[in-house]
């Protein structure tokens, strides 16, 4: 049997959760909000901002994290966390992947986005045990989930050549043959995730009343 690259011992799930130390962990948070019509960063969620949420799940599970804004236009210094800024500006999301990988001192990055509410550790750290690749993506009934993604510092080449090609969709980057690349069945997650909120993005305001109502009803707890 493979061995998980992140080396996880059976105490991760017994109650002492030491951090994942060969991994880095990577948020995304450099988007316009569009069609939220307002700075996702700064929605508020139980009490704090959805960034600051994202920022204390990643940071109990990852010695390292980094979160990828466009410009140095957030206050992370109440964070267990690195900032930085994309390497190559405006290229959305595949540009702030690329600039995680380049800036994290570990082969490997778990990358996630900052508006994803409730991030499941258990989820997490359940892929980042998955043998290495320079991909590792799951496969949704709606399709790919490239923001809650395992990435290797292989993809660089790759990802600067799309970016200089115009491709500037993150989805693409697994059909890349340049990588080898791993695709995560969703049911990997029935015992721990059933509704798979872990996933969930929110994009416009619809999503949030949906995901507020979601968090009070009991029928969604696990």
């Amino acid at each position: 049997m493979e061995k998980g690259v992140g080396a996880i011992p059976p105490s991760f799930f017994m109650g002492h959760q030491p951090k994942i130390s060969n991994i880095t962990g990577v948020i995304l948070a450099g988007g316009l909000s569009r069609r939220m019509g307002q700075d996702k960063r700064r929605l508020h969620w139980q009490g704090e901002y959805f960034l600051d949420l994202v920022c204390r799940v990643m940071d109990s599970l990852f010695e390292e994290v980094l979160v990828v804004t466009a410009q140095e236009d957030y206050d992370c210094s109440h964070l267990p966390v690195r900032l930085v800024t994309d390497k190559i500006p405006k290229k959305g999301s595949l540009g702030g992947l690329y600039t995680g990988l380049i800036e994290a001192k570990h082969s490997l990055i778990f990358v996630v986005a900052c508006d994803m509410p409730f991030l499941s550790k258990e989820s997490i750290t359940r892929l980042c045990m998955e043998p290495e690749s320079d991909v590792l993506v799951v496969k949704l009934s709606t399709g790919m989930q490239p923001l809650h993604a395992r990435y290797s510092k292989r993809c660089v080449l790759t990802i600067e050549k799309m970016i200089h090609d115009g491709d500037l969709k993150i989805k693409n980057l697994p059909a890349q043959s340049s990588l080898s690349v791993r695709h995560i069945e969703e049911t990997l997650f029935d015992d721990i995730d059933p509704h798979r909120r872990s996933f969930m993005n929110i994009n416009t305001p619809a999503d949030l009343e949906f995901a507020r109502k979601m968090s009070s009803d009991p029928t969604f707890s696990q």
